[in-house]
This record gives structure tokens, sequence and C-alpha cells, in this order.
């Protein structure tokens, strides 16, 4: 049903001044003519005349007003249907229905030109709608948080992953609900809160690091914050808010204290080997040249020692690297008992040295994988069982089946002295070691473990560790069966 507006004010105005215009020419014009042709004023015929003159000026007043308010009742009710969408709303399409297209004049150009305004505001509106949905997906698609506040400092805007990392439920239905919070209220950091407060004022855009509490982490996440401020479109000297986009870079930064520690640990490891070969390699040159020849077999097997432990720190930088770098698998078929058993024999010697008992268990079928791979994780496994147990101890070696996951089990455990609480979280770690001193003394490079773990995680599968103080350790592999 369409809506219509007369403008009766402007009908009285016109039918009044005209009645009243027409009315004074005419009964101007009547005593003139009375006056020029000499007939008497008071006669009926008179008198009926000028009562049908008036009725007849009533008349024309009437239609002459209708006519020019009936063009601007339609221009004006358009003028609504502009400004007042949602009030005076009418079918899309019905645009030109209420084009005075028969009458000629200029209304029918004002109304037309209201047209092509109705048009133009149609399709900008459009195009906001179409904007305003790219924008919301675009920023519900943002990884990092983002949020804008006014110049009051209050929020505006926020994206789905700004609440997610900040604010409680209870704050996402409040601002839902049209409340307004100040930026502090939400992110209780004086720094913050302070840089937002002098780019509101100096219009000039912040940068910085700072770690913050989450509402998923207490101990909070370190964000590269950018603060940009807004200005108005036409007049950019007119700032209206600011822009704030959080990008989180805790574990750059994890990744950067663990790339500079490697490098620590890789120069220590290195150097302490090196110094010793350039030592020992000092020291002989000067019982060669001293004819001295008693030290000379004990600083060569000493130096073989150092040699061959920085071969072996180089082999194990070198296995890391390709397995960090995603190096395809060889893919075969793997006998777990016959592989356990020459691993075994391969560390027999040591075994026997620390009077170590190995047994093994292997009740499992051939599985596919890396079989050097899978033969590295033994010799890891079991080596480390070996050195670091008490002497006269026990090692066992378990493959089995977990039926629930359909996954192959490596167990290995010893009796040992076991590991603390405190240095389970890394011992996975490169270059880590529980007791620094005795694992220089048993040999090793500190990148056994951590090879595991790269090992097992290639093979789609994972490791852990089991131990308690005084009641030795377990190391779990879980391998995926391929078909």
């Amino acid at each position: 049903m369409k809506l219509r507006y007369f403008p009766l004010g402007l009908f009285w105005k016109l039918f009044s001044t005209t009645v009243l215009y027409f009315g004074l020419v005419s009964i101007a014009a009547f005593f003139a003519a009375s006056y020029v042709f000499h007939f008497p004023l008071h006669l009926w015929t008179t008198i009926l005349f000028l009562i049908g003159l008036i009725f007849v000026l009533v008349l024309a007043g009437v239609w002459i007003a209708y006519q020019f308010s009936l063009p601007f009742g339609r221009v004006i009710m358009k003028a609504f249907r502009l400004a007042y969408r949602k009030q005076f709303s009418s079918d899309e399409d019905e645009d030109e229905e209420d084009l005075l297209s028969d009458e000629p004049g200029e209304y029918v150009e004002l109304e037309r030109a209201l047209y092509r305004i109705r048009r133009k505001l149609k399709k900008r509106k459009v195009q906001l709608a179409h904007e305003r949905e790219e924008t919301r997906a675009l920023m519900g698609a943002l990884v990092d948080p983002v949020l804008s506040v006014g110049l009051d400092g209050k929020l505006v805007f926020f994206n789905s992953s700004f609440a997610t990392h900040f604010m409680t439920r209870a704050q996402v239905h409040v601002a839902s609900e049209g409340g307004l919070f100040h930026i502090s209220e939400i992110i209780r950091d004086p720094t913050l809160v302070e840089m937002v407060d002098g780019v509101l004022k100096s219009g000039q855009i912040q940068n910085l690091q700072i770690r913050l509490n989450t509402v998923q982490e207490s101990g909070g996440r370190i964000y590269s914050v950018i603060i940009s401020p807004l200005y108005e479109e036409k007049n950019r000297s007119t700032l209206y808010g600011a822009l704030m986009l959080f990008h989180d870079i805790t574990e750059m930064k994890q990744a950067e204290r663990i790339r500079v520690e490697f490098v620590e640990n890789a120069s220590h490891e290195l150097r302490t080997p090196l110094t010793s070969i350039k030592g020992y390699l000092s020291t002989l040159q000067e019982d060669v040249q001293a004819e001295r020849k008693e030290q000379i077999p004990t600083f060569f097997n000493i130096l073989n020692k150092n040699v061959d432990r920085l071969i072996e720190l180089v082999n194990d930088l070198l296995t890391i690297s390709s397995l960090e770098n995603n190096s395809p698998l060889d893919i075969e078929y793997v006998y777990p008992e016959q592989m356990t058993f020459e691993v075994i024999e391969r560390l027999a010697k040591l075994a026997s040295e620390r009077k170590i008992v190995i047994r093994t268990t292997a009740h499992v079928p051939s599985f596919k994988a890396d079989p050097l791979k899978i033969e590295q994780v033994l010799m890891n496994l079991i080596g480390n069982a070996i050195k670091y147990n008490n002497e006269g101890g026990s090692v066992e070696v378990i493959w089995e089946f977990d039926q629930e996951k359909k996954n192959i089990l490596l167990r290995v455990k010893d009796n040992g002295p076991g590991i603390s609480e405190e240095h389970m979280g890394r011992l996975f770690e490169r270059f880590y070691r529980v007791d620094k001193g005795r694992s220089r003394d048993v040999g090793g490079t500190g990148l056994g473990l951590s090879i595991v773990k790269h090992i097992t995680q290639c093979h789609g599968g994972s490791v852990k560790a089991l131990s308690q103080v005084g009641l030795g350790s377990e190391f779990i592999c879980s391998f995926p069966v391929r078909s």
C-alpha cells in the first residue's frame, strides 16, 4: 500500500490568495462597469450575478489551488521517501510510478531530479552495504586482533580475534548490546593506554612490542602493536579515532631464543673438543721436539677420541638439519626384532663395560618406515639407557601394538637414577643435558633425544618420556601403521 501526502496548508494558502485576488479584481471591475454603464446595484439580477460570481471564484480557487498543490505533494512525498526510507518504504521497482510524465512544467523536472538522486542514493547504499560486508568478513578472517577506538578512548569496533584474546564473554555480550568500554577496562596495561592517548593527541603512528595478559594465558603473550590515527576522508586534519593491530610474535620470539641458544650451545660443544685437540697437539709437538715419546700413545688416543666426538657432533647436526628440512623418507619394511638385536650387538661392548643386562620383547609384525631412521632411534634410546644407568642395571626394549590407536609402540626402560620433574619439559630440546658434567664424561652430543623426536614426528608419530627419581626412566615412541 502506497502512502500519499497532500500539502493542505499550501492548498489553503493558494486557495485564499486566489479567491481574494480574483475576488477583489472582479468586484472592482463590476463597480467600474456599473459606473460606466449606469446600471443599478440593488436589483435582484445584480445580486444573483454577484453571488454567482463569488461561487465561480470559489470553484476556480479550489481548482487552481489543487492543481498547484498536487505536484508539490508528490515531490514532497518523494523527498520524504529519500530522507526516511524505512518509514516511507515502497517497492524498489516503482521508482517511475509517481512521475508526472503527462504533466509538463518545472514540477516534473524537480521530481525527475529527485528520482535521479534516489537512484544514485540507492546505488551508493548497495555499494556501502557490500563494502561493509567485505570489511566485516576481512576483519573476521584476520588472525591478528584488530581494535578501533574513538577520541574518548572507548571501543568502536573489534574483530572476533580481539574478543577471543582480550575480552570475557560478559564483556563481549555487553559490547554486542551497545555497551561502551574504555580501552583501559579491556587491556590493563598503562604503557599501551598511554601510547593510545598519545596517538589520539598527536596523530602520529606508534608501534611497540609488549607482553599482554590474555583471557586464555595468564602468563601473557608478546605482541607487536601498531597504533594508527584515523582521519576524516575530506578533512585530513580532523582526527576521529585510532586503529590498533596486534600481531602475535610469541612463537617468533621463542624461535629466536631457541636459535640463539642453539648457536651458543653448538659453539660451546665444538669449542670443547677443538680446545682439547689444540692443547694436546701443542704438547705433542713439544714432546716430539724434545724426543719425549712416553706420552705420545696416550695423546694420540685422546686426540682420536676428540676427533670422533667432533665427527659425531657434525653428523648429528647434519641429521637434525635434514629432518627439519623434511627430507623424504626411504620407506621399507622394518623388522623390529631383527633390527633390535643388531643394535644391541653394536652396543654390546658398552653394555658389557657397565655390566648392563638388556632384555627384549618384540611381539609385533613388520611395519613400513625408514629403516635407517628407526635404527637411529634405537641406537640413541638404548645407548642413553646404557650410558646413564647405574652400573649393573638393566634395560628393557619392548615392541608392542597399540590396539586402540593402531600404532606400533617402542618402549625403552631402564632402572637408573631417573630424571627429576624440572627437566622433563626440556628433555627433547637440542643440546639440553640433565647432568652436563656426566653427559660429557660418558660421551654424546646432546642431540640424541632431539633426533628421536624429529624422526618420530617425520613418521607421523610421537615420543614421550616417563620417569621418577630413583626408579628409572621410560621412553615411548609411537609409529603409525602405514598401508
